[in-house]
C-alpha cells in the first residue's frame, strides 16, 4: 500500500527538515491545551503530540478512556512535518507521537527513538463537494476520473479548494497525482524529472493549480473554512474528514458532502503511533502507553474508530466488509471497498523540484499586501520581536525556501506598518515587483529597523491596500492581504475601507496576536472579504499559515 512508496517521501521530507533546521531553527505553535508542555514524568501522565486529523479520535475515544483508567492524557496538535522536526531535534516533552502518515514518522525517527510503532487506522484521499453540486456536475453514482475533475474545475463549472501542496500532506498527494496524470503515467509509474520539466506537464499543472479557489495550509482549516464559506463548492481532502463533517452537518439539518475517489490517483494516510522513552520512569511510562495503544487497537475501540469514519488498522487492503452504512454512507459517495492501485511517488529530487516549482512557476502570481501592526503594545508583549523573526521567513528567500514559501517571479509584494496611521510603506523600498532576493531581503531590513509606537487603526492600512490594488486594475494576479494585529482597532474610516477592500476582491487573512486582539473585528473583515482568521499564539507560525494561501 502507501508504505511501498514511502522511501521517496522519506528522503524528500528529510531534505525539507534539513532546510528548516538550517535556515529557521524551528518554531512553535499553540493550537490546543498544551503546546511545548513541561515534561511530566508521572507514569500515569501521557503527553501526546498528534496531527489535526486525530483530534476527534483524541476527544471522543482517547481522552475519555484515559480518565476511566486514572491516566491523564494531554495533547498538542501539530502538522506531520513539525512533528518529525521536533522528534529529530530531541528533548521533546512528549511521550507519544501520533503522525498522519508513516512516511513522516519514519523520517522523524531516523535514530530509531520511537518504540512500539503501530498504525492506528487508515483513510484514503477523496474529491468531495456539496451533494447538490456533485449532482450538478454529474458525479453522483458513477466512477469519476481525473479528467472529469479537471474539466469541471478548469472550465469553471465549479470551484475547488486544495490544501497548499507545499504545506500539507493531503495537498501534496493530490498535486503529485495530477502531475502524474499530465505526464501520461498510470498510478504505478512515477513521475520523472524529464517529465516534470516538459512543457506538457508544466502547462497542465499550471492550468489546474491556477484554477483553484483557495489553498489553505491544513486539512482541518480547509474543511472548516469550506463549511463556513458559502462560496466553497468542492474540496480535495481525506475520506475521514468528509464523514466527520457529514455527521455534524446531518445533525444540524444541513446538506452533506458527497465524495468520489479519483481514478488513477488513490493514496492513504495510516496514522502511526509510537512511544518516545525519557530518562525518568521510561519503563512505567511505556507500560501506560502500551495500555493506551492496545486499547485503541482493541475490537471495541476500532469499532468506535470506524464509527468516526476511519477504516480500522486491521482492514485488508481497502476492503471494509459489513461496514456501517450510516457512517460509510453510500448516499455520501463513500465506498467501503476500493479496488484501485495506489499512487507511486517520484524520486526525492523530483519531489523537491516539483514543490519548488509550485511556488516559483505553477501557482498564480499574487499581489500581496502585508498590513503589520507597529503600535506601542507590540513592543511590550514580545510581538515585535516575533514579527522580526517571522519577517525572515516571509522575505529572506533562503529561509523561505526551507518552508517552500518562495516568492514567484511575477509576484508583487507590498509591506505597510501601521499604528494610528500608516507609519511606514508602501512606497519605495517597501514594495517589490518579482522575486529579487536582495530587494525582498530589504523588506525584512525595513521592518527590523523600526520600533513600535502609538495606537492602532488597521482600517487605514486596508484602505491603502485597496488603493494599491486599484492602481493595478488590469493585473492577472491573485490578490491577498495579510493583516496582523495585537489589539483592538480604532474605527475611523472602517466602512469606507471595508467597502474598498471588498470591491478589490482581495481576501484578507487576519492574524491576531495575544489576548488583546479583537477577533470580532477580524472575523468581520474575514467574512466580508472571503478571508479567514488564523488563531495561533505563535506569530511566526501564524504568518507562515497566512502566506500559505498564496
Amino acid at each position: 500500500m502507501q508504505k511501498r512508496n514511502s522511501f521517496a517521501w522519506l528522503l524528500f521530507i528529510f531534505m525539507l527538515l534539513s532546510l528548516i533546521f538550517t535556515a529557521c531553527g524551528g518554531s512553535n505553535e499553540q493550537p490546543h491545551p498544551s503546546d511545548q508542555p513541561t515534561y511530566d514524568s508521572n507514569p500515569n501522565v501521557l503527553n501526546i503530540i498528534a496531527g489535526s486529523e486525530q483530534q476527534l479520535i483524541l476527544d471522543r475515544i482517547v481522552v475519555p478512556w484515559c480518565k476511566t483508567q486514572g491516566i491523564t492524557c494531554k495533547y498538542t496538535l501539530k502538522g506531520s512535518v513539525d512533528q518529525a522536526r521536533l522528534l529529530r531535534a530531541g528533548n521533546s516533552p512528549w511521550d507519544v507521537f501520533w503522525f498522519a502518515s508513516s512516511v513522516f514518522q519514519q523520517l522523524g525517527d531516523q535514530g530509531g527513538k520511537l518504540k512500539d510503532v503501530k498504525d492506528m487506522f487508515i483513510t484514503p484521499l477523496v474529491y468531495a463537494g456539496w451533494k447538490s453540486e456533485m449532482q450538478k456536475l454529474g458525479f453522483v453514482g458513477r466512477d469519476v476520473s481525473i479528467t472529469d475533475i479537471l474539466d469541471a474545475v478548469e472550465n469553471q463549472k465549479t470551484n475547488a479548494w486544495l490544501t497548499n501542496p507545499t504545506q500539507s500532506n493531503s495537498g501534496a498527494t493530490v498535486y503529485f497525482g495530477f502531475l502524474n496524470h499530465f505526464a501520461g503515467n498510470g498510478p504505478g509509474v512515477p513521475l520523472t524529472m524529464q517529465q516534470l520539466n516538459s512543457p506538457k506537464v508544466a502547462q497542465g499543472i499550471t492550468r489546474f493549480v491556477r484554477s483553484l479557489k483557495q489553498t489553505p495550509s491544513s486539512s482541518g482549516t480547509l474543511m472548516n473554512g469550506c463549511v463556513t464559506d458559502p462560496s466553497c463548492k468542492t474540496v480535495f481532502t481525506y475520506e475521514a474528514l468528509v464523514i466527520e463533517k457529514n455527521q455534524e452537518l446531518i445533525k444540524q439539518g444541513h446538506e452533506p458532502f458527497y465524495a468520489v475517489y479519483p481514478k488513477e490517483s488513490l493514496a492513504i494516510a495510516d496514522a502511526p503511533m509510537g512511544f518516545l522513552p525519557h530518562a525518568q520512569n521510561a519503563s512505567s511510562k511505556e507500560q501506560t502507553f502500551l495500555k493506551l495503544q492496545q486499547f485503541i487497537l482493541s475490537a471495541d475501540a476500532q469499532k468506535q474508530v470506524e464509527q468516526l469514519g476511519r477504516r480500522p488498522a486491521s482492514s485488508v487492503g481497502l476492503s471494509l466488509p459489513n461496514a456501517d452504512t450510516t457512517v460509510f454512507n453510500p448516499d455520501w459517495g463513500i465506498k467501503a471497498t476500493l479496488k484501485q492501485q495506489l499512487l507511486t511517488y517520484p524520486a526525492p529530487d523530483v519531489i523537491d523540484a516539483a514543490l519548488s516549482k509550485y511556488q516559483t512557476s505553477y501557482r498564480r502570481p499574487v499581489h500581496i499586501v502585508y498590513c503589520l501592526d507597529g503600535s506601542g503594545s507590540m513592543g511590550v508583549n514580545d510581538g515585535w520581536n516575533q514579527l522580526k523573526q517571522a519577517s525572515q521567513v516571509l522575505f529572506k528567500q533562503n529561509v523561505a525556501a526551507g518552508y517552500y514559501l518562495q516568492t514567484n517571479p511575477q509576484d508583487l509584494t507590498s509591506v505597510m506598518i501601521f499604528n494610528g496611521n500608516i507609519a511606514y510603506g508602501p512606497d519605495g523600498e517597501w514594495t517589490v515587483a518579482g522575486n529579487d532576493p536582495n530587494k525582498l531581503s530589504q523588506l525584512n531590513d525595513n521592518i527590523t529597523a523600526q520600533s513600535p509606537n502609538d495606537g492602532t487603526n488597521f482600517y487605514v492600512c486596508l484602505q491603502r491596500a485597496a488603493d494599491l490594488f486599484k492602481q493595478q486594475g488590469n493585473e492577472d494576479r491573485k490578490r491577498l492581504v495579510v493583516l496582523m494585529t495585537d489589539g483592538q482597532s480604532d474605527t475611523d474610516g472602517r466602512d469606507t475601507a471595508l467597502a474598498a477592500i471588498k470591491a478589490s476582491r482581495a481576501p484578507v487573512i487576519c492574524v491576531p496576536f495575544g489576548s488583546d486582539a479583537d477577533t470580532s473585528q477580524l472575523k468581520d473583515i474575514a467574512n466580508q472579504t472571503e478571508g479567514t482568521v488564523t488563531a495561533k499564539e505563535n506569530l511566526i507560525d501564524s504568518l507562515r499559515e497566512a502566506i500559505g494561501y498564496r
